[in-house]
């Protein structure tokens, strides 16, 4: 979220001052804030996890794994959403190691546990390959938000997994700049002036930044799942309903109620991830 005084600035240099509402704005988008808190539903689950840490870059990244109780039927790689952190996905981890799933996960640079100040898309697909590469290949990978977006272009730009499963996840780079300028207050004249911007400062010397991190134009390549719910304010059902468009054969599940984030929490989507990582029908 951006704070209501950012908030009020933003808005009212949008009117008076566009190119400098831009570069605030911008400077806003990047900035992760401090460290989300473990929940304490959550506590438990995170106290069990063996830790480690691998290199992405200049940061030290936190490793999670979580073995089953059995035999492994499948390994799965959690990537977590902006501002949160591996911890976020604790229901979920129940669920899977219940079924037979091992499970890994990471905190992303600048959140969590893990060290840095600044995240985008491609530091979150750096740091799935060097948690990988540490704790071996995995059979499927589960997003959250901006980490479901995450996972599908790695997967498409060839990250080495099976399956897919996006919860409430964004459509592309112009669908996260248009949330963000949503919930910043910043009007729709000053989108493309903003995607220009971010474009040039975040991915430099990349000229197809809003093609390359677009899941409509360039679709995972894998049996994916499109969890999404349809009272989410931050990234609508449209998204989700686009995305299974652009995914042949992929399934659509739309829940009620549950929001942006309490899709995580929620037994029946759990049993959703479940079935398709694992091929088991629960």
């Amino acid at each position: 979220m951006v704070p209501a005084p950012a908030r009020t600035t933003l808005r009212i240099l949008s009117a008076v001052a566009p190119p400098l509402a831009v570069r605030l704005g911008a400077r806003a988008f990047g900035t992760v804030g401090p460290p989300a808190r473990v929940r304490s539903i959550d506590a438990a689950v995170h106290a069990e996890a063996v830790r480690g840490t691998v290199q992405v870059g200049h940061d030290q990244v936190a490793t999670y794994t979580w073995e089953p109780p059995g035999p492994v039927r499948a390994t799965v790689l959690l990537v977590h959403g902006w501002r949160t952190r591996a911890s976020r996905f604790g229901t979920l981890v129940g669920h899977l190691r219940a079924a037979g799933v091992r499970v890994v996960a990471y905190d992303a640079p600048g959140h969590g546990d893990s060290g840095g100040h600044h995240l985008t898309v491609v530091e979150h697909m750096a740091a799935m390959h060097a948690v990988t590469g540490r704790h071996g290949p995995v059979d499927a990978v589960v997003g959250h938000s901006l980490g479901a977006f995450t996972a599908g272009i790695a997967l498409h730009e060839g990250f080495p997994a099976r399956h897919l499963v996006a919860l409430a996840s964004p459509t592309g780079f112009d669908s996260v700049v248009a949330t963000f300028r949503r919930l910043a207050g910043v009007p729709d004249r000053l989108h493309e002036p903003l995607c220009a911007h971010l474009a040039r400062t975040l991915f430099p010397g990349q000229d197809d930044v809003r093609d390359r991190f677009d899941l409509r134009a360039h679709p995972a390549g894998v049996p994916a799942v499109f969890v999404h719910d349809t009272e989410d304010t931050v990234h609508g059902p449209g998204e989700a309903v686009d995305l299974h468009a652009a995914h042949p054969g992929s399934r659509l599940v739309l829940t009620r109620g549950l929001g942006h984030n309490r899709v995580l929490d929620d037994a029946a989507v759990a049993r959703a991830v479940v079935e398709h990582v694992t091929g088991v029908h629960a």
